[in-house]
């Protein structure tokens, strides 16, 4: 069963490079009165997540030169993150997002994020990670977007796997819905994507969710699994697709879950779990963010609970 397989990697240096946007996250829990400004952008939350499961990452984003890019810095620096932080002159970036128990609506402030170049430092990484993983925002505007199509190429000279998030928003686009078309371009270079029901409905139109499935396979993605909310998720891979269960049990704030997603997902491929035990670990992280606000998940517990389970 295709499920049971499991990815080769081959003993690099990094395990996954992680290329995107660092934002301040401001979140409105209307039905809690509150209000929380949390530093996230769904690759840095992956980036914290895996830092804190001890897989080796770094990270490459951009900040103003302002308030908020030194509270970024901050939190790098507490956390032990391995980050490569392009400082502008432009301000960091922003989300606004109202009520956040379901899909949340955001409020784009955008600036400084899009400022990664393709560096020395970030091409000798490519050559020494087993896991390149971007979003869709920096193929959203340059010069993010020319870093990232190089990174793609340099990726495949180098046997590097490719983890794409398609979190496309049209807010985020051009009037030509250049970042759209480009989004649907690099598909075929994909090795792993994890679309929303959401995000597929904002790239495609409404379909169903197996049209969906047909339409990210014959673009050329390999492994496509799409997140369904309360409904878990539905996958398709060498042309098999399985169903699984939402763990969640309890749900308090679903902002970042997600992200909580991949990282138990990459986790569970880098430390050689099979494909379907990667989905349970992924699964699991999920569950565990929503039961708290903020993009954070337990990571004791997830471990406490995977020892549990065995996965």
């Amino acid at each position: 069963m295709v499920w049971n397989e499991k990815f080769a990697f081959t003993g690099k240096d990094l395990e996954i490079v992680i290329v995107g946007e660092v934002v301040v996250d401001t979140i409105i829990h209307s039905d809690l009165n509150l209000v929380s400004n949390i530093i996230g952008g769904s690759p840095f939350n992956i980036c914290k997540n895996l830092t804190n499961l001890d897989i080796i990452n770094r990270f490459y984003g951009a900040v103003g030169n302002d308030k908020n890019g030194q509270n970024v810095l901050q939190q790098i620096q507490s956390r032990g993150i391995n980050a490569e932080i392009n400082i502008t002159d432009f301000e960091t970036s922003t989300v606004s997002m109202d009520q956040t128990i379901s899909s949340p609506l955001p409020i784009f402030h955008r600036s400084a994020d899009s400022e990664i170049y393709l560096s020395d430092c970030l091409i000798n990484d490519i050559a020494k990670t087993e896991l390149l993983h971007f979003s869709y925002w920096p193929l959203s505007k340059e010069p993010s977007r020319s870093t990232i199509l190089s990174l793609l190429d340099k990726a495949h000279e180098n046997n590097t796997l490719i983890g794409f998030d398609p979190n496309y928003h049209p807010l985020l686009d051009d009037d030509l819905h250049t970042g759209l078309e480009t989004l649907k371009e690099v598909i075929h270079k994909i090795d792993i994507i994890k679309p929303s029901l959401d995000d597929s409905l904002r790239i495609f139109g409404e379909h169903t969710v197996e049209e969906y499935l047909d339409i990210y396979e014959n673009l050329g993605a390999k492994l496509i699994v799409m997140t369904l909310g309360k409904n878990g998720l539905i996958a398709r891979y060498k042309n098999q697709t399985i169903k699984m269960p939402s763990l969640a049990t309890k749900v308090v704030d679903a902002t970042g879950a997600g992200d909580a997603f991949w990282s138990g997902l990459y986790a569970g491929l880098l430390k050689g779990k099979s494909i379907y035990n990667a989905f349970e670990m992924g699964l699991l992280a999920s569950s565990l963010k929503m039961r708290t606000i903020g993009p954070d998940f337990d990571v004791e517990e997830f471990q406490r609970l995977l020892k549990i389970g065995e996965i």
